[in-house]
């Protein structure tokens, strides 16, 4: 696949037969996707003070498999639930794209439980967390591009601090919003995300450590299929925080990417950084950054009693603290700064693509900004797993246009 400026894919959402279609898959394998529920015995469910009982998580994996009859519901197990108030959280995610998700109306292109391609390949294996209450299901377009590309994706909803999981026995474990501190950024909110990346790269582990149990038992559609050599490490926001922090600890991780979480934060008005990632300790794999520097309007800066000038050097703290990070690695790492018109911090998930397609407006911007998203762990993974690095030397060397990539870490 070229990367060329001009040749990002403009694959739209569509409106079929009454259902909205996600954008279609563009590699060689048709996608299946399983659901698995984890329990930590070892570890006590801190998202919930007080409560004594163990963390859950859930798993959904998505992997090269033979065609089904059916595709899979988008968001399993919402009927009944449109209006309960465990939905909260993703009535406020989906937005005016609530109706139509809850109701099943969007369609997915993987098959559930489907059979895993014919063969004996074995296919690398990746790991990721969404957005802190973002539900993972809400980066279906990422995941099953992904595993159309010839990966074993493994997307984890995490306790109470998931937008909400839908258990096997339609049992619920709902969110539970945490104590961050509304406004500019302080050391009490910062400490308490810390915490979050804390718990959440222990569920990371966790998962992988199950996933590499379930590749080893027999019977199972993932025995002797995965390629447990090959393991790469994602996310979004926190997600991507923990995939960090986790790419500093586990040596069984090959490759490590962030999409848009803020490794380093700063209480506004303070200069020393409050990081999500163990000090001055490297990555023990290769690893990219993707920042986006979402634009802070003058009115919002003047509600908050901000001025540019005060935004704008507290961002180029932090920033330059990451730079910092990278630059002292031992290993390969890549800071990609995202200034494309349109291009945000929720860019990388399914739904403002979904709100403008259910509005029916035109969407080209939005549908490019996704394929862009999905781009850059794609071509960063076929090069770190798969030793298939041209696209990711086109990216590095000629980046499409709004992009940037810098080359920061030990390179051998």
């Amino acid at each position: 696949m070229g990367i060329t400026r001009g040749s990002i894919f403009l694959t739209f959402c569509l409106v079929l037969d009454g259902q909205v279609k996600l954008p279609d898959p563009t590699g060689s394998f048709s996608v299946g996707r399983s659901v698995f529920f984890w329990t930590d015995e070892s570890r006590r469910e801190e998202a919930v003070p007080g409560t004594n009982k163990p963390r859950e998580l859930a798993a959904f994996v998505y992997y090269p498999a033979e065609a089904g009859s059916a595709f899979a519901d988008y968001f399993p197990g919402l009927v009944g639930l449109v209006s309960a108030p465990e939905t909260r959280m993703l009535q406020l995610q989906f937005g005016s794209a609530w109706q139509t998700v809850a109701s099943g109306s969007v369609r997915s292109h993987a098959y559930s439980d489907a059979r895993f391609v014919r063969g004996r390949e074995k296919f690398p294996v990746l790991i990721f967390s969404p957005g802190l209450g973002v539900p993972v299901l809400a980066y279906t377009a990422q995941l099953e591009e992904l595993a159309s590309r010839g990966y074993v994706v493994v997307a984890i909803e995490h306790g109470n601090d998931a937008a909400l999981i839908i258990r096997a026995d339609h049992t619920l474990i709902p969110f539970v919003t945490p104590a961050l501190d509304a406004g500019p950024p302080t050391a009490a909110g910062l400490e308490v995300d810390r915490a979050i990346v804390i718990r959440w790269t222990a569920d990371t582990k966790f998962a992988l450590d199950e996933i590499v149990q379930l590749s080893r038992k027999r019977g199972t559609r993932f025995f002797g299929r995965l390629n447990l050599s090959q393991i790469g490490i994602f996310g979004h926001s926190v997600g991507g925080k923990s995939s960090a922090r986790l790419c500093q600890i586990d040596s069984r991780v090959r490759a490590c990417l962030n999409e848009d979480g803020e490794i380093f934060g700063i209480p506004f008005g303070g200069s020393e950084p409050i990081s999500s990632v163990i000090p001055d300790r490297p990555t023990k794999a290769s690893f990219v950054d993707i920042f986006v520097p979402d634009p802070m309007s003058d009115s919002a800066l003047a509600e908050v009693h901000v001025t540019r000038k005060q935004f704008e050097d507290w961002r180029n703290s932090k920033t330059q603290a990451l730079r910092t990070f990278l630059h002292a690695n031992s290993v390969p790492s890549y800071l990609i700064t995202v200034r494309r018109s349109g291009y945000i911090h929720g860019s990388f998930i399914d739904i403002r693509l979904l709100r403008a397609t259910i509005a029916g407006t035109d969407a080209p911007q939005d549908a490019s900004n996704l394929k862009l998203g999905t781009t850059f762990p794609q071509v960063f993974f076929d090069a770190t797993l798969k030793n298939q690095g041209a696209d990711w030397k086109q990216m590095v060397s000629n980046p499409p246009e709004g992009v940037t990539v810098e080359s920061l870490g030990a390179h051998r």
